[in-house]
């Protein structure tokens, strides 16, 4: 059976909590902020701003969560939104531009990387 859904219509269900495509736009401080908490696998408080709420980058939250910021936005308000380590790794693998907008700033650490392993004379192949 072939799933039609689109990207943006997936839901996803972990355990016993559900999470749905929500857009923030997010800048690329916060991309960085939640890119390092991917990589080290902890969670993470990001400030939105009322302006940032419903457009941009595409994040997997709660129902509340998203309630909560729809709130916050009508009354010109922002909020911190805490994301699950759980929460991170289902918008890096089903968040599209946003993950591909995450290798793009981990792009600069790459060679220094491959440049370090080199010296430690590392051999990628045999």
């Amino acid at each position: 059976m072939k799933n039609s859904k689109k990207k943006s219509e997936y839901n996803i269900q972990t355990m016993s909590t559900t999470y749905h495509p929500f857009k923030i736009a997010l800048t690329d401080g916060q991309k960085q902020k939640l890119q390092k908490a991917y990589l080290t696998k902890t969670p993470v408080g990001l400030k939105v701003k009322p302006d940032q709420i419903g457009r941009g980058d595409e994040l997997f939250l709660t129902e509340t969560q998203i309630k909560r910021l729809k709130k916050r936005s009508a009354a010109g308000k922002g909020m911190v939104i805490k994301l699950s380590k759980t929460q991170i790794q289902n918008t890096v693998q089903r968040g599209g531009n946003l993950f591909s907008a995450m290798l793009g700033l981990a792009q600069p650490l790459i060679k220094p990387a491959l440049g370090a392993l080199a010296r430690c004379r590392f051999e990628f192949w045999r």
